[in-house]
């Protein structure tokens, strides 16, 4: 072997010890995610609406804030505010907490289930593979990354309960369902499909059936209720504008493009996963490998529940004859290398695996790298870069017109204001017209009014934000009243104006003060 290959191999090979070690691959994906959640907070002036809501959300606690999503990452945040102040930082660093736990967490479960230990840290690491997991969750996605850790733990407690379950693991498990639907509804339907499942096995059947589980009813019960009964206040029930007038069709051909959609979404999803995967094992696939019994259940458990899913997203599909299926609803799919590497292990070998540990670490080290290119290249080519507005100068500005404390009413399209000005002015109360519902209550004396929109993006952005102003807090103000524009140059080349219009009004008005 030559000198060049003889050092690859040998490089390969110290990779690969780094990577299945569990506490040395645990180091690496914090490192990692720690590197990506820095340099988000250090280098992007900006963050996008779903950061942006969120500081809307968190500037109090309440049961519910929109019906779209539960509260629970809202609640969470609240506090981490109480130490981080209510900046992107305090988010970011958040989401990266959930996510670092939900690789360790991948990684403990494949430490209980797979047939070779070096294959758990390996499963976790494949996540650094998924574009939708490893690139999008750096700038959002706060409730999909916070419910994969709880489709995550939904399994661990499910195996947990399989052994030799005490009282503890059922209120355990009890906690965790309730917890992972006031995180995101739709894990309610992970975890029936995951005992529908479990269900169909006589070893679970037994576990679920114990008189104990009435003990995790009464838990995941005493969670929920609260959050649902203002869920069930707030829902407005209604159909998609025109379906009624929809031939029949009409009706079949959106439920076929759901359909397909939803296979779609599932596949692209594991990108590029499923690429690199059938590149370094299509050896292993072709020929079938051999299960113990009960890793044969656990793998019949996993397929049972992905089958599952599927079926209600198809059957819900054709029922409502919908067509709006988005790659990020596949979450869940998380988990599907645990699945794979159970599946496959037995025919696994070490090359495999020193290749595949090697596409690990080099994709931690491209995301780090994507993300510095991103700060730099982005401005370049981007028609809207909502990351690189620079709200720390058009706040200077603002205080410089006067502005200190207050009411801020903010416009959403296509910049989402609200939430990057409550990080500039955190004693001030925020109000976005997007979400009209959350008003925070008064924490501060009675201040100025703030009325403030984008001027690029929006239809007549002033009519809507005073339309907005008016619907909201009774405050009415002429279309015509004089406003003035704020000019700022986005990062880092400051060669391209960004604009921001606004009325101030000293004192302000009714409940805008």
């Amino acid at each position: 072997m030559s000198a060049p290959r003889t050092a690859i191999a040998g490089l390969l090979e110290r990779n690969a010890a780094l990577i299945t070690d569990p506490r040395r691959f645990t180091l690496f994906v914090v490192a990692v995610l720690a590197a990506l959640g820095g340099l988000r907070v250090a280098l992007f002036p900006g963050f996008g609406g779903d950061d942006g809501e969120q500081l809307v959300f968190s500037q109090y606690l309440d049961w519910g804030y929109q019906t779209r999503n539960p509260p629970l990452f809202t609640w969470v945040l609240v506090g981490v505010q109480k130490f981080l102040g209510p900046t992107v930082l305090s988010v970011v660093a958040l989401r990266m907490a959930v996510l670092a736990a939900t690789y360790l967490l991948i990684m403990r479960i494949g430490r209980m289930i797979l047939p070779d230990a070096r294959l758990a840290p390996l499963a976790a690491g494949a996540l650094l593979t998924i574009f939708y997991v490893a690139w999008n969750t750096i700038h959002g996605f706060n409730h999909s990354v916070s419910v994969t850790f709880f489709y995550a733990a939904a399994l661990w407690i499910v195996l947990r309960l399989d052994a030799d379950p005490a009282w503890r693991d059922y209120a355990l498990f009890g906690l965790i369902a309730g917890l992972g639907v006031i995180t995101k509804y739709s894990f309610a339907v992970f975890l029936a499909a995951l005992l529908a499942a479990a269900l169909m096995d006589s070893g679970y059947r037994r576990r679920l059936l114990d008189p104990r589980t009435l003990l995790a009813l009464a838990i995941a019960a005493a969670v929920i209720w609260p959050q649902f009964a203002w869920y069930l206040d707030h829902f407005q029930p209604g159909l998609v504008a025109g379906e009624n007038e929809l031939s029949w069709s009409e009706n079949a051909k959106r439920a076929a493009k759901g359909l397909f959609r939803l296979a779609v979404a599932a596949f692209a999803f594991l990108l590029p996963l499923a690429v690199i995967g059938l590149a370094i094992f299509w050896p292993s696939l072709r020929r079938p490998a051999r299960h113990s019994p009960t890793r044969h259940r656990h793998l019949r458990l996993i397929e049972r529940t992905a089958v599952l899913i599927f079926v209600a997203a198809a059957v819900g599909i054709v029922i409502i004859k919908g067509d709006r299926v988005r790659t990020h609803y596949m979450f869940f799919l998380a988990l599907f290398p645990l699945y794979f590497f159970l599946r496959y292990g037995t025919r696994i070998d070490g090359r495999q695996i020193r290749l595949f540990a090697a596409t690990v670490t080099l994709s931690g080290i491209t995301l780090v790298g994507a993300l510095v290119g991103k700060f730099a290249i982005e401005p370049l080519v981007c028609n809207h870069c909502e990351d690189q507005i620079p709200y720390g100068g058009f706040a200077d500005q603002l205080r410089g017109a006067g502005f200190e404390q207050g009411t801020v009413v903010a416009y959403f399209h296509r910049d989402p204001l609200p939430g990057n000005l409550r990080a500039q002015f955190p004693d001030s109360r925020i109000v976005s017209a997007k979400h009209p519902e959350v008003i925070a209550p008064v924490r501060h004396a009675p201040g100025q009014c703030l009325i403030i929109w984008p001027v690029i993006g929006a239809t007549d952005p002033k009519t809507a934000t005073l339309r907005s102003l008016r619907l909201v807090l009774g405050v009415r103000i002429s279309d015509d009243h004089p406003s003035k524009v704020l000019r700022a140059n986005l990062s880092p080349y400051g060669d391209r104006p960004h604009e921001l219009e606004y009325i101030l009004l000293t004192p302000g008005r009714g409940r805008c003060r």
